[in-house]
């Protein structure tokens, strides 16, 4: 009200944020989602373990049942597929945190060292 903006237009801006929010949180296209002012929503390797375990079970068993079931088994190893990409994405980004961590730490350690090797100089008074 205070910025003369409809009602209709700001339920609409808020509404169409919200689902976006959604359709990001569902989807299996990020594997960390960050809301403003609610924080960080990620995926857990363990869970997503868990699902990959129980949809190759699902795939199995539909892949038996036979031609009846498969729309069943398109949806069932499309869905697989989407986990597997995003269980790829997770380790790459866990390796790339590795990376930094080991490189921050090199760095550290040399800088530790070089500020040593500066302590044990004297000057020539």
């Amino acid at each position: 009200m205070e910025l003369g903006i409809a009602e209709e237009t700001v339920d609409a801006v808020v509404s169409y944020y919200w689902q976006e929010v959604r359709k990001h949180l569902s989807s299996l296209s990020h594997h960390r989602v960050h809301i403003t002012n609610l924080g960080d929503f990620t995926v857990k390797h363990w869970k997503l373990d868990e699902k990959i375990a129980l949809m190759q079970m699902r795939e199995e068993t539909n892949s038996q049942k036979g031609v009846q079931h498969l729309t069943s088994l398109f949806r069932t190893t499309e869905y697989l597929y989407d986990l597997n990409q995003l269980k790829t994405r997770l380790l790459k980004e866990s390796q790339r945190a590795d990376f930094v961590r080991l490189h921050k730490r090199t760095m550290y350690e040399q800088s530790a060292e070089h500020n040593k090797d500066m302590e044990s100089q004297r000057s020539d008074s």
